[in-house]
């Protein structure tokens, strides 16, 4: 553990533009000292990149923004009118794909880093190539945050500094075993890094130095992304009515029964005790779990379907009707995470 730390923004870096070498910038700007770890905003990594889109013909900066916002995301977590949350082609969940318009010319907009894990890496090389600078880098974003106010700093790449610093198996002061106890270095890090500049600053680049740590060279930003069959909150405000219209997806296992029993009790209770539910076997071996619904009749048969279906959607699963001939049948089951 470190007992002193120091955190100084990096001054007098020039205006970034496409090609620009970053890390001999940040050499040539600052007195970069071995074991310290350097913060750069993705801002300037994607100009640095190119990461830069502008409108089509005919677009208005609306629609340019909207279409690159799409075309960065592979869901909708959640939508409400002053605000869309996305999770990126990257695994990021955040607002607007991290789409930025601000710093920037009029009308482009600038997207996050293609790898920020890589871009990392690329700077950390150049600035390993002087002689006894031993570094790690992160390449962060200001993220907002569910359940509380305000925004602050996440790493979205990182090289040669752990992302996560492990205390599982160890044991607090009482003696007590710690079974979760995950701290995110990084992102600790990042935020450390917000506390002495501003937006408006222009200031890239903070150094935060006295850190302890041991050089982790298969570090990644990937490290602090919650795989999606463990997230609890994998959707937001709209997210079950855009899950209810999606492309039904592959399915790895079936329905945990603990969760199928809470959608069977749901259903009971908001349409009557007259509805039977019945598992059966999938048909064609398929993964997942049917479930059909009977009913006195039909109409409630039918309503109960589809709260049994929503509310499957609303646990995780993913969930489709696939048979209304004699009996309302829905299919249901772990959504593949590799489809």
């Amino acid at each position: 553990m470190s007992a002193r730390l120091e955190v100084f923004a990096v001054d007098g870096l020039p205006e970034i533009m496409p090609g620009d070498d970053l890390a001999e910038l940040i050499a040539a700007h600052a007195d970069v000292r071995d074991r310290d770890v350097v913060v750069v905003a993705s801002k300037v990594v994607s100009k640095a990149e190119g990461a830069i889109e502008r409108p089509r013909d005919g677009e208005t900066p609306a629609q340019a923004r909207a279409r690159v916002v799409a075309e960065q995301a592979v869901r909708v977590v959640a939508h409400a009118p002053w605000a869309t949350i996305v999770e990126t082609r990257h695994g990021f969940v955040c607002a607007n794909a991290g789409v930025d318009a601000s710093n920037v010319p009029d009308g482009a907009l600038v997207t996050l880093p293609d790898d920020p894990d890589a871009s990392a890496r690329r700077i950390r090389d150049g600035l390993l190539r002087r002689p006894g600078v031993g570094v790690g880098v992160i390449v962060t974003d200001t993220f907002g945050r569910p359940w509380r106010t305000g925004q602050t700093e996440v790493a979205l790449g990182v090289a040669g500094v752990p992302a996560l610093r492990s205390e599982i198996g160890g044991h607090d002061r009482a003696g007590r075993p710690l079974d979760v106890t995950e701290a995110a270095i990084a992102d600790e890090l990042a935020g450390a890094a917000d506390l002495v500049r501003t937006k408006a600053a222009g200031v890239p680049v903070v150094i935060v130095r006295g850190l302890a740590f041991v050089a982790d060279e298969a570090a990644s930003g990937r490290d602090l992304l919650r795989a999606g069959e463990i997230d609890l909150f994998r959707r937001g405000r709209g997210g079950l009515a855009s899950a209810l219209v999606a492309e039904p997806a592959a399915f790895s296992g079936p329905v945990d029964p603990r969760d199928l029993w809470r959608a069977q009790a749901a259903v009971e209770a908001v349409c009557g005790a007259t509805v039977r539910i019945r598992q059966v076997r999938p048909r064609a071996r398929r993964p997942g779990t049917e479930l059909i619904v009977d009913a006195d009749a039909d109409a409630t048969a039918g309503l109960a379907a589809g709260v049994l279906l929503a509310l499957l959607v609303d646990l995780g699963y993913g969930a489709v009707l696939v048979e209304t001939l004699e009996a309302p049948t829905v299919w249901a089951g772990r959504p593949d995470p590799g489809v």
